[in-house]
């Protein structure tokens, strides 16, 4: 990509672009809005702008946005044609018939796009194994609808991606079948004699999967021409015959059939019976790869549940600052304007016998006369210190997931905030800030953050005045 593309301003330059019809976005997509939000919050991280994950995300809200509104970015913007190449594309994919779905994103609707990208997902991080049976299908029931055999219509039930093959208007949406130029639908069951002229065929999903596992079977009755009128009890009991033995034959594929349940139960059960006495260690492997699914789950809870805590920890030190019970909290803002460490050195001396002994007095004063304010104190201390735990634990757990690197960097904003807040409201001890009253370990990770913030705010705007926002 041209050195344009990775300035820094240009994506976010496409992320204002998309601000300015988030309005009407959320109008007609409140949860596609949603997500956006999210990712708007994570382009404010440090050297975030930068990641490909990231401006593949990008991507994606730009075709998800154009796909409902219309043109949004401008043909001729510098970041057009990466949008276009990323959007089309999911890092690390692999497996081709999904590769050649992505790449048709762009003339399907939402709900196919979701479940195209949700499996892409799935495979890239090893969670979804292609060749299983079960998975298969998913795959095959998605490529029938993104590439339908010519006049086939899915029947009830089938569309797995949920979403009907019409435009806007209520009209059959005629580019559902049509491949993107240049691109042709992927090699697969549906080149089959259907494509003969004088011949009919309707799309069996479970005959196109059993031909993909065991190959067309030989003599199997739907592929041999209708019996002669004439024919013979006799015949037609050669002809069971012969598709019994080509049966025989096949290797023992099961067809996964039903609800989800079901579907899941017979896949279950079709790796069980071709399991040998002793299990290979790959079955085994899948086994406990499943067993630690389970415990990313958990992990991601506690982690989101971390989060919460950190916003609450947020809020009530901005309510203390913005919004005092007392004027104590100003005159400490007053005097910090004078001192030479600003807020943190008037704190420091807030104390018996320290230069700022008269207004340590005043809060001591304040606290044990003022309930209001005595209750925002302690709904601080509170918080703080349940965040405080939950970052400990959030940090083990990112070691443990073998993800460090990620897990900080999703508590930077949080950790950077509370950093620099709790730094200026005075702590449980004399002559000590309420940062000072959480452990060291939690110290150190918010004065990184503060650190992190304040570079990445430095490179933003270069110059004297370049500071941190408050």
């Amino acid at each position: 990509m041209s050195e344009a593309q990775q300035k820094t301003g240009d994506i976010e330059d496409v992320l204002k672009t998309l601000d300015r019809v988030q309005s009407e976005y959320r109008k007609q997509a409140p949860g596609q809005a949603a997500a956006y939000d999210r990712l708007r919050q994570e382009s404010r991280e440090p050297d975030v702008h930068n990641d490909p994950g990231f401006r593949t995300r990008v991507a994606y809200a730009v075709q998800d946005v154009e796909r409902l509104l219309g043109p949004t970015l401008e043909k001729e913007h510098p970041l057009r044609t990466e949008m276009t190449e990323r959007a089309a594309h999911y890092p690390g994919l692999n497996e081709p018939v999904v590769a050649a779905m992505m790449r048709e994103t762009h003339r399907l609707q939402q709900p196919e796009v979701n479940a195209i990208r949700t499996l892409a997902s799935e495979l890239v991080e090893g969670r979804q194994d292609p060749d299983h049976p079960d998975i298969a299908h998913t795959i095959e029931n998605l490529r029938a609808t993104v590439f339908p055999e010519p006049g086939h219509q899915p029947a009830p039930g089938h569309d797995h991606a949920a979403g009907s093959a019409h435009d806007e208007k209520g009209q059959p949406d005629k580019t559902r079948g049509m491949a993107s130029p240049g691109e042709g639908a992927p090699p697969g069951p549906e080149q089959s004699a259907s494509s003969q002229p004088g011949q009919t065929h309707t799309t069996d999903p479970q005959k196109d999967f059993r031909e993909k596992q065991t190959g067309p079977a030989k003599d199997a009755p739907e592929s041999r021409s209708t019996m002669d009128g004439n024919g013979t009890k006799e015949k037609a009991a050669a002809n069971t015959r012969e598709t019994n033995g080509a049966a025989r034959d096949q290797e023992d594929v099961k067809v996964i059939r039903g609800g989800g349940f079901a579907r899941l139960a017979e896949a279950i059960a079709s790796r069980i019976d071709s399991q040998p006495a002793s299990p290979a260690s790959s079955w085994m492997e899948k086994a406990a790869d499943f067993s630690t699914r389970l415990h990313n789950a958990r992990d991601e809870k506690s982690l989101e549940a971390t989060e919460r805590l950190g916003k609450q920890a947020v809020e009530a030190l901005r309510d203390l600052r913005e919004r005092p019970a007392s004027s104590i909290m100003a005159a400490i803002s007053d005097a910090g304007k004078g001192d030479p460490d600003g807020v943190a050195g008037v704190l420091s001396e807030m104390k018996a016998g320290g230069r700022y002994a008269d207004l340590h007095s005043q809060f001591v004063t304040e606290k044990q006369n003022n309930q209001a304010f005595a209750a925002q104190l302690e709904n601080v201390t509170s918080k703080l210190e349940a965040y405080g735990k939950g970052r400990e634990a959030a940090e083990a757990t990112g070691q443990r997931m073998g993800m460090p690197g990620s897990v900080t960097q999703r508590f930077t904003q949080i950790d950077a905030e509370i950093g620099r807040t709790a730094a200026e409201v005075p702590g449980k001890k004399e002559g000590a800030s309420a940062l000072e009253d959480m452990s060291e370990k939690v110290r150190e990770m918010m004065h990184k953050a503060v650190t992190a913030v304040t570079d990445f705010m430095t490179r933003m705007n270069p110059g004297p005045t370049a500071s941190p926002a408050p």
